[in-house]
């Protein structure tokens, strides 16, 4: 039989609602799940957070050293962690300072703390002792007793600085530098004729004793001490003083000291250097003299003994607080510093051969001015200029040598090589 026209197209009505409501549910459905699992995350990402929050507020501050000893005028770097903002204090400035970053610097012998405070109230200390502090230096080495010495501070786990001279022995400097000492220069000879015959002559000596020191230890050497001290009456008082102008402009820190053993007195021996320490070694921060001789080596056996009773720490001299540590120049007792108003050179112009060289004198004025004079080449790889004014020809060209003093008046010479 043939079915209706109209009983087809509701039969088709019905199966679309019906789609149509399966859809409408799934829809829905779907809507929900959605809704409550944002939620849900929403939920335990919030508590996550607030957990989060709460662990970094409640995290305490701590530092790296609970208790400390560093010498008076030295450094210690505290480290903290906890958070942010950490503010660090000391409960005695006249004991130790301390400043933003945790940098604590020895003022006066005691013992006091350094708290460190986050911004939530947690708090961390640190006991920090402040003892006497003694640079140990030994001059007119390397010698055949060097090595001893070095074994000894070895031994007692000391460093001290080694002011050396021009020796056979100077490959021992290497040595120095592995064991945790410094090396510092004193002169390239220790005859005091040859070492100050001129104003110029100890520090082109120096210059010299830098560069074989620096060949085996790799490292420059930066500490200098005069053979005498900066009051010597070895040397010229004028002549003095233009050496530490000069020392300084070079990037020198010069030192002397403030305690001896007395070990180059005729008497000297182990016993006599104890007796002189024991006489001298009165402050707080002391610098003391000795010389690279065999009998040190016993005597340092009850120096560093008695000085640790006494409550000093050993440092070496790169560690002072001071670019340096120098007497009085006797020079000073009379005369201001004099600065020079003009210098010239002998010759304003000069022709040279390759391979020539020529010693050029510069002329300060005033004579007696308290300047150093060093000198520059204005191409090294026509001409080089020594710290006393040699000038060695390497190629043709031109050059211009130039004597600058400390207080920065030039004079030129036009040289050609030829």
């Amino acid at each position: 039989m043939k079915k209706s026209k109209s009983g087809g197209i509701v039969k088709n009505l019905i199966l679309i609602l019906g789609a149509a409501g399966i859809l409408v549910v799934l829809m829905w459905g779907a809507f929900v799940f959605a809704d409550r699992w944002l939620h849900s995350n929403a939920a335990v990402s919030s508590s996550d957070v607030s957990a989060s929050d709460a662990s970094s507020l409640s995290t305490p501050v701590s530092l790296n050293e609970n208790s400390i000893e560093i010498g008076k005028g030295l450094s210690f770097q505290l480290t903290a962690s906890g958070g942010e903002n950490i503010v660090y204090r000391s409960s005695d400035e006249a004991i130790a300072t301390v400043d933003e970053s945790g940098l604590v610097k020895g003022a006066g012998v005691g013992t006091c703390t350094i708290t460190a405070d986050n911004q939530n109230g947690s708090t961390a200390d640190c006991t920090v002792t402040v003892k006497k502090t003694c640079y140990l230096t030994i001059d007119d080495g390397p010698t055949d007793c060097t090595e001893d010495i070095l074994a000894v501070l070895k031994e007692y786990d000391v460093k001290a600085t080694f002011f050396v001279v021009n020796s056979l022995k100077l490959p021992v400097t290497k040595k120095m530098q592995e064991q945790g000492c410094v090396v510092g220069l004193h002169s390239y000879s220790h005859v005091f004729k040859k070492c100050y015959a001129t104003y110029y002559s100890y520090l082109h000596g120096i210059e010299m004793l830098s560069e074989k020191v620096e060949g085996y230890t790799g490292k420059h050497c930066d500490l200098l001490r005069f053979p005498g001290g900066t009051d010597t009456t070895r040397c010229d008082p004028l002549w003095m003083r233009r050496n530490l102008s000069g020392a300084e402009d070079l990037g020198y820190r010069v030192f002397d000291w403030t305690a001896t053993t007395g070990d180059t007195s005729e008497r000297a021996s182990a016993a006599f250097s104890l007796k002189n320490v024991k006489k001298t070694c009165t402050e707080d921060v002391e610098i003391i003299l000795m010389h690279d001789r065999s009998f040190n080596v016993a005597a340092l056996k009850k120096i560093i003994p008695y000085l640790r009773e006494r409550g000093y720490i050993f440092a070496t001299l790169d560690l002072y607080p001071e670019k340096s540590y120098t007497f009085q120049p006797r020079y000073n007792r009379d005369h201001a510093d004099l600065p020079s108003k003009s210098v010239s050179i002998t010759h304003k112009t000069y022709s040279i051969y390759v391979g020539g060289e020529i010693l050029l004198v510069a002329r300060m004025n005033p004579e007696d001015s308290t300047d150093f004079v060093r000198w520059e080449s204005s191409d090294t790889s026509i001409a080089t200029v020594s710290i006393s004014g040699n000038v060695k020809a390497l190629k043709k060209g031109k050059v211009d040598i130039y004597a600058i003093t400390s207080s920065g008046k030039r004079g030129v010479c036009h040289m050609t090589v030829r």
